[in-house]
């Protein structure tokens, strides 16, 4: 498994060797990834073997800077060749992000069958440039098809955590009657905006806060500021830094306030959650706008930019789903529709046969 960065690359690749595991119990994976990355202290932690490439984008780079960056990508190239000529793999998975880019081309080189994962409507530049090598492309919005060779690409979903869909197995746990349940999150790390923005969008929802279970996800930044402001408007909130059983909370939810990454869509239309979706304006070519439009456009979600995140705005979104049942209903049928629980199994299957060819 090759990739990495963020979040957004790391953890579908991780709930997939989580399924290949599952399917074929004496696999052996070895995860490569970028030195300084998120996979640096998040995949030891799943027991999984690790190798680190000194990488660097050469997107968004000029002069010397890029020249650097074409320079460690060649390193890389030369350093995976050694990794995969030790480790022999039967094959080899992207999941985006430039540190997988050295080894899924090494790969190539060596002759060792390879796909790549792209978890985005609009995919980056590494995965455009790998598609056309790679021997099987799996994306999770069909939208981003039109980006990859059509006999060579197939639509399966993002791979999410075996624990949330053990979770969607046993079913929603709300009781009748209970309190409407709004979950904010801004991702593992937190979101400045959303917090700021739900925060602000309380002073126009005080008439209805009697009537809700908040829970927010600040992260370890806005922890205390978050708190404290919500103490100061004398609102009762369960606040926490980092939530580590989203399944239970995702399962007692009626309402998600998140970015539009492509794990959070994925995991929220598996719950057939209604959702605000606030998209990081910063990402790569504003992938995550591209993804909140597909899911808005098929009615799906609520999505508010970046520039329009004012309070006002977000608490007219929240009171609109949460006091009109037919239209949260509406909107969460919508959700679950474009759901693929099942990628991750689809994935390791597909790929299996693959190999096997």
């Amino acid at each position: 498994m090759a990739g990495g960065g963020t979040g957004g690359h790391l953890f579908p690749a991780l709930a997939l060797a989580e399924e290949f595991k599952r399917v074929e119990p004496k696999v052996e994976i070895l995860f490569v990834g970028g030195k300084g990355g998120l996979e640096e202290t998040v995949v030891p932690k799943h027991g999984y073997r690790l190798k680190l490439l000194n990488v660097s984008g050469v997107k968004r780079t000029r002069g010397i800077k890029r020249l650097k960056a074409l320079y460690r990508a060649i390193r890389g190239t030369i350093k995976a060749v050694g990794i995969l000529r030790r480790f022999k793999p039967d094959g080899v998975i992207g999941s985006g992000s430039y540190s997988s880019a050295p080894v899924v081309f090494a790969a190539r080189l060596l002759g060792i069958k390879t796909a790549i994962l792209e978890q985005n409507a609009l995919p980056g530049l590494t995965n455009k440039v790998s598609g056309r090598i790679v021997d099987r492309i799996y994306i999770a919005f069909d939208a981003a098809r039109q980006y990859f060779p059509p006999m060579r690409t197939v639509l399966t979903g993002n791979p999410i955590r075996r624990d949330l869909l053990v979770r969607l197995r046993t079913g929603k746990r709300r009781s009748p009657g209970s309190a409407f349940t709004i979950f904010v999150f801004g991702g593992s790390q937190g979101a400045k905006a959303i917090n700021a923005a739900f925060v602000d969008a309380a002073e126009f929802l005080t008439d209805l806060w009697s009537g809700f279970r908040v829970i927010h996800q600040t992260g370890e930044q806005g922890y205390e500021q978050v708190k404290e402001a919500y103490q100061r408007k004398k609102l009762k909130v369960e606040v926490h830094r980092f939530i580590e059983d989203m399944a239970t909370v995702y399962g007692g939810a009626d309402l998600v306030i998140c970015r539009a990454g492509a794990t959070s869509i994925a995991e929220i239309t598996a719950f057939g959650l209604a959702s605000i979706l606030v998209p990081y304006p910063f990402a790569s070519d504003n992938h995550q706008e591209v993804n909140g439009r597909s899911l808005e456009e098929a009615g799906a979600t609520v999505m508010i930019t970046q520039d329009r995140r004012t309070g006002r705005v977000m608490a007219d979104a929240v009171r609109e789903l949460c006091t009109k049942p037919d239209k949260l209903a509406e909107v969460s049928e919508k959700a679950a529709k474009l759901a693929r629980p099942e990628a991750a199994e689809k994935i390791a299957k597909d790929f299996l046969l693959l190999l096997g060819e």
